[in-house]
């Protein structure tokens, strides 16, 4: 599987998907525009997760240019989760709202569920 990562500043966050990405030899990219996204339309088993920490300013705009790309399958992350931000993420187009640390603590099941849909 791979996954595309908008995330600006939080490191720590990025050092332990890294590591759970490598378990299961998930090819991992970080990018800063979504423009990027055109070289993936084809890729099956793809992920895009979205920190919502970098990007809760603009979140109708980001949906926008992703799926003017592709439907892709969209996770946006935050640190500590709001219903509010949350009902937004999701009225708007996102995929999977959650925090990060719970993204990470299911990231198996989540992964085979990509998998699954996209296969």
């Amino acid at each position: 599987m791979k996954i595309v990562v908008f995330s600006k500043y939080d490191y720590n966050f990025a050092a332990k998907l890294a590591k759970i990405c490598d378990t299961y030899s998930d090819q991992l990219v970080f990018s800063n525009t979504f423009n990027d996204l055109v070289k993936f339309k084809n890729q099956k088993d793809l992920l895009i997760i979205v920190d919502l920490n970098d990007y809760s300013d603009n979140l109708d705009s980001v949906i926008d240019s992703i799926i003017s790309i592709h439907k892709f399958s969209i996770c946006a992350l935050i640190q500590k989760m709001e219903s509010k931000i949350q009902k937004q993420a999701t009225r708007i187009g996102f995929d999977i709202v959650m925090s990060k640390e719970m993204f990470l603590m299911n990231f198996k099941t989540i992964r085979q569920q990509i998998i699954n849909l996209k296969g």
